[in-house]
């Protein structure tokens, strides 16, 4: 193992990524399209705020593919922006418990993935899992580097709405959208943002993992075809334990005791090298999924601090 973390960014190597990556984002033009269609036609017993939620079709300057939110706006405005970010399998999201506590939500489904018609399967690998990982290990493009572009962009647009507090920007989701979230808040830093709330997070401490489970193991196809210094240092790149260092704003964590696709000791591992205030939660007859637990502990940390 010692061998594999040494291939791992430095703390320097990871603040100049994030600067290259915000730099690059910064250059690019980003149009936000709030579209008509309402794929929930049944009003009764939907969410009182369904008819004024609205998707958002993202375009940009540098001809990169058009991607997709989820728009849900505040009761009463201005008011606080939440970014929530999917998980691995690629859906829109709901949070209706969110949204009547008068937080505006902006669900962001990076690279195209999914369109208010479905998931667009024809990015999909054979095995219908998305690439956006094993991209991100061969150093191809389409992986996480172009994922966290995609939402920097859908957040200049929200932030740039006049019913939105600009200063008061926080990220949450569940496995992949846990790490997404994290990376994000990293990405900005605490001067941007005010809170993030990470449940059962995905991207978390890789070389621990043995590249098992359902989710890691995604990587063990290609480990073969990179260098190993490559392999790992692309991986460190987005590891949530490599910045930890720059996440001092209030972050939420939590695990599954019986979460066997992102163990529990990974999650642990980042908790323990987090400089700031930081709260973290064992389930122990948790598995990975979202949950009415994930929705409780996100309510909590956001009134404490977005």
């Amino acid at each position: 193992m010692e061998a594999v973390t040494g291939y791992y960014p430095a703390p320097e190597q990871v603040d100049a990524w994030c600067d290259a990556l915000l730099e690059r984002t910064r250059q690019v033009r980003v149009q936000g399209e709030c579209l008509a269609y309402d794929p929930l036609t049944e009003p009764f017993g939907n969410c009182p705020n369904t008819l004024v939620n609205r998707y958002v079709r993202f375009t940009a300057s540098d001809g990169r593919r058009a991607f997709y939110g989820y728009w849900q706006p505040a009761l009463k405005t201005p008011a606080p922006l939440l970014i929530n970010l999917p998980g691995y399998g690629g859906f829109m999201s709901l949070h209706p418990q969110l949204c009547d506590q008068n937080f505006h939500i902006l669900h962001v489904s990076p690279l195209g993935y999914v369109t208010p018609s479905g998931a667009d399967w024809s990015l999909a690998l054979p095995d219908r899992n998305w690439p956006v990982l094993p991209n991100t290990a061969l150093g191809a493009p389409g992986g996480y580097e172009d994922w966290l572009s995609d939402v920097l962009l859908a957040v200049r647009w929200a932030l740039e709405r006049p019913d939105v507090l600009p200063d008061r920007l926080s990220f949450f989701g569940t496995s992949q959208g846990g790490g997404g979230s994290l990376l994000l808040a990293s990405l900005l830093g605490p001067e941007r943002v005010r809170c993030v709330c990470a449940d059962l997070p995905f991207l978390t401490d890789f070389p621990h993992t043995g590249l098992n489970g359902e989710a890691y193991g995604l990587l063990r196809p290609v480990r073969g075809q990179v260098e190993p210094e490559a392999f790992w240092r692309r991986l460190g790149l987005v590891d949530t334990v490599s910045h930890a260092h720059r996440l001092s704003m209030p972050v939420m964590l939590s695990s599954g005791g019986a979460d066997d696709t992102c163990p529990a000791a990974t999650v642990e591992r980042l908790f323990s090298r987090l400089p700031g205030t930081k709260q973290y939660t064992y389930l122990e007859h948790q598995t990975h999924t979202h949950s009415r637990s994930s929705m409780v502990l996100f309510s909590a940390w956001l009134h404490l601090y977005a």
